[in-house]
């Protein structure tokens, strides 16, 4: 189950525009609280849809571990949707960053939106909730593993504000490079992630269908 669902999350949690975000949010008067505001709406949305999604799937009998024949379409089917995302991405000509000053007057429910907004499940979160639902396993097994996933897919927001807690001055200076170098190189890791692992499952739903 992990095998697939953590690469899967690794990749959905390349996200420059969260980073970019972040070094925004952490320049700015009261760093840490705001931060916090625009996490929350990401958690909100991604185990929101983590535990629905993989509920969903699983009493739907889509996942069934006695039926083989609706997975492997399940899993053809989102690898498809991967290997489309990757072209998107891949052909998507590069977008310019937004200015700032955009983001200065948000309040609360402003910061709660981005997050819910910014962090509306990808197609490769989704992929490691199949992952997930089709495992089959106890309730805390899959509770911990969708909480684990989640996890994963926000570490650009985690990261900077437990390091901005310890080193404020050199955190800063680190986001603001790591996201230069996302902004050069954070495509074509999701390109290749994405491509990989629809090609995975393609190639597995391929298998089990014939």
């Amino acid at each position: 189950m992990l095998s697939e669902a953590v690469p899967a999350a690794f990749g959905a949690a390349i996200y420059p525009p969260a980073l970019l975000f972040m070094a925004f949010l952490l320049v700015n008067p009261q760093p840490r609280k705001r931060a916090l505001i625009f996490l929350a709406g990401a958690v909100f949305i991604t185990l929101g849809f983590g535990f629905l999604s993989v509920l969903v799937l699983q009493s739907s009998g889509a996942e069934s571990t006695k039926h083989r024949t609706v997975p492997a379409w399940i899993d053809l089917s989102i690898g498809i949707v991967l290997v489309a995302f990757a072209l998107v991405v891949y052909f998507r000509p590069p977008r310019g960053p937004k200015a700032a000053k955009k983001h200065r007057e948000l309040g609360v429910i402003g910061l709660l939106s981005v997050g819910l907004l910014m962090y509306t499940p990808t197609a490769l979160y989704l992929a490691s909730l199949h992952a997930i639902a089709k495992a089959h396993a106890s309730l805390l097994v899959t509770v911990l593993s969708i909480i684990l996933v989640a996890v994963i897919y926000m570490l650009l927001i985690e990261i900077p504000i437990i390091a901005h807690a310890i080193w404020p001055e050199t955190t800063i200076r680190w986001v603001t490079a790591v996201n230069a170098w996302l902004a050069r190189h954070g495509r074509t890791i999701i390109v290749v992630v994405a491509a990989g692992f629809g090609i995975y499952l393609i190639g597995s739903g391929i298998a089990h269908l014939v």
